[in-house]
């Protein structure tokens, strides 16, 4: 399969997938959780709908995104955007909350501007959560990636996991489901060791 080329395009198109998504859902994670942690009335009106979508399997609405938007890369990449922003946003959002006041008052009083507060202090403050957050969407998004490729694709790493499964190869669907793991690993170990190296002075209290 690694010969043929089978198995690279296809992995390419499922991280291409993966990646599209992620992207969407760290940057509007990141500014809504930032927004419902500072503005009472953003947070009053999109608490519900994360509370409400959080249990919700991201998979069971492939069906209605395949309505709006066909068998498309934007149909994957949106229920992979769906699945992966809600982490991103509630470690956010407590992130932006745990900052301890002392914090902002300290750098008030070292004659910090208050337009400066929230790059100076907050977003470090809290980029620890949102490194969380980011690291916690990343295996739900290889996880929704899958599930939509089952069933709303004709390609990706799903499509070939299903394909040699109708078949019964199943040598062969084990070997795609073995590498698509191995690719999930070493991308999470490879973002593990980007926060170690960036967050060496956080000691986790």
């Amino acid at each position: 399969m690694i010969l043929t080329g089978e198995l690279i395009i296809n992995l390419i198109i499922t991280l291409f997938r993966i990646a599209g998504g992620l992207f969407l859902a760290i940057v509007i994670g990141i500014s809504l959780g930032f927004a419902m942690a500072t503005k009472p009335l953003v947070r009053n009106f999109f608490d519900p709908i994360v509370t409400l979508t959080y249990p919700l399997p991201k998979p069971a609405l492939v069906p209605l995104t395949m309505v709006w938007l066909g068998v498309t890369n934007k149909a994957a990449v949106f229920v992979i955007f769906l699945g992966a922003i809600l982490p991103v946003i509630i470690n956010t959002f407590h992130g932006v909350k745990s900052v301890d006041d002392r914090l902002i008052w300290a750098a008030k009083s070292l004659g910090t501007p208050e337009k400066n507060i929230f790059w100076k202090v907050v977003l470090p403050a809290s980029t620890p959560y949102i490194a969380n957050g980011i690291r916690i969407a990343l295996p739900v998004a290889f996880i929704v990636s899958i599930s939509v490729e089952f069933v709303a694709s004709r390609a990706g790493m799903g499509n070939l996991i299903s394909y040699y499964s109708d078949f019964g190869f199943y040598d062969y669907m084990f070997a795609v489901i073995l590498v698509f793991v191995l690719v999930a690993f070493v991308i999470d170990r490879v973002t593990v060791a980007i926060m170690e190296r960036y967050l060496r002075w956080y000691d986790g209290k």
